[in-house]
């Protein structure tokens, strides 16, 4: 009974290798080459980690190794299988052989690898692109409205108009439009009370979405400070007939003129003084090694105008010429050549010139245009803002509502 099962089984097996040796003496090198193709997966496609591995790239890696088995490697593996099965059942071996095909799997093999390095390098992009063609996108992405190359899909139409027809104090201030085209407004006592910043690159719009916001805040009776390094085209127009038309004085002040316009030191103190030209030398602390050798500087800061009679301290070109000033130059050689500096900026050694505080009693515009290049004219745009700092802090918040005075940096 165990013979007759074990020569059944033997006779199964030998079909059954018999039909692989007529497949792949037929269809041998189709194997080989599909061998080639799938096989070099194990490579380009390697997971960083094997969690990561797919269970389609391990299906494609075990069909090339079968494939390479009784494909490439068929004209002996089919043979010594055939062989085995007739030595266990104890039957004599038989010679097999394979057309002159045979000669050609190892080479169809090379051939499959190489066309698939060939399509990686030259169907992977078209291939990209055919996916991408026929695939839609959904409607609730995410990072689609963050990516700097589409993001100007997102953004509504810009539409011409005309923003007088829409400022009206009584609602607020005016900032826009909405998607709607419907207008925008600020409450007014909430923009007096925050601060603003109006962000965006080259020609987004800066500076005509401050000169709209500025238009109404003059309108509306505020002080309005601005300071232009860059000497904007259209803004000092723009403010000067917006203050016409509330009836206010506007101040163009421009630093780089040699003529005198503003008188900085307007009402200031040794003490305010002292800040400053610390303020505008740099001569604050900073916490490296050369904060040693500012101690000297930093102690003329405080002493000169002390040491100076009250119509020295008008302007800096009289602080720049006091006795004790003209006493440090070979001793606080630093300080004595910033001063120097001060001194020729002659716009803002104006003894009767505009008092920037004017501008917050009455209200109006004063318009400074300064510079980005020229140092002294930066060092005094340092002080002019710390001016500015000084004036709304002298203003009595305990037995009165402080008047808030917008102040803008263009740049």
């Amino acid at each position: 009974m165990l013979d007759r099962i074990e020569y059944q089984f033997y006779v199964l097996v030998m079909n059954i290798f018999s039909s692989l040796y007529l497949f792949t003496f037929y269809w041998g090198t189709l194997l080989s080459f599909l061998s080639g193709l799938f096989l070099p997966v194990m490579y380009f496609d390697k997971p960083e980690r094997d969690d990561l591995d797919t269970w389609f790239r391990r299906l494609i890696i075990a069909a090339g190794v079968l494939l390479f088995i009784f494909g490439t490697l068929s004209n002996f593996s089919i043979p010594a299988l055939i062989n085995w099965a007739k030595a266990l059942h104890g039957a004599p071996l038989v010679n097999l052989h394979y057309s002159l095909s045979e000669w050609l799997l190892i080479p169809l093999f090379g051939a499959g690898v190489f066309t698939h390095w060939w399509g990686r390098r030259h169907l992977s992009g078209k291939i990209n692109q055919l996916k991408i063609k026929h695939t839609k996108r959904t409607e609730v992405a995410r990072d689609e409205r963050t990516d700097v190359r589409n993001v100007r899909d997102y953004l509504p139409e810009t539409v011409d108009y005309d923003p007088e027809d829409h400022i009206d104090l009584k609602k607020g201030v005016f900032v826009g439009l909405d998607v709607h085209r419907e207008p925008q407004y600020l409450p007014l006592a909430d923009i007096q009370k925050q601060h603003m910043d109006i962000l965006g690159t080259t020609g987004a719009g800066k500076g005509v979405a401050s000169g709209l916001i500025l238009y109404q805040l003059i309108q509306a009776g505020e002080g309005v400070f601005v300071l232009d390094p860059k000497n904007d085209e259209w803004a000092p127009h723009l403010l000067k007939a917006a203050c016409e038309k509330a009836g206010k004085p506007f101040h163009l002040i421009d630093l780089n003129s040699s003529l005198p316009q503003l008188n900085l030191l307007a009402g200031a103190t040794p003490e305010q003084i002292e800040e400053l030209l610390v303020a505008g030398f740099s001569f604050a602390e900073k916490g490296d090694i050369a904060d040693f050798y500012r101690i000297d500087d930093r102690k003329a800061a405080r002493q000169s105008p002390q040491e100076a009679t009250e119509e020295e301290r008008e302007t800096f070109t009289g602080l720049f010429k006091s006795a004790h000033v003209q006493g440090m130059k070979e001793t606080v050689k630093a300080f004595y050549g910033k001063m120097e500096e001060l001194s020729e900026v002659n716009s803002v050694n104006a003894p009767d010139g505009l008092n920037m505080q004017s501008i917050l009693n009455e209200g109006g515009c004063c318009y400074i245009i300064g510079s980005l290049r020229n140092a002294k004219i930066i060092m005094t745009q340092k002080m002019i803002l710390i001016r500015l700092f000084q004036l709304a802090e002298m203003r009595d918040r305990i037995n009165s509502t402080p008047k808030p005075s917008p102040f803008s940096w263009m740049n």
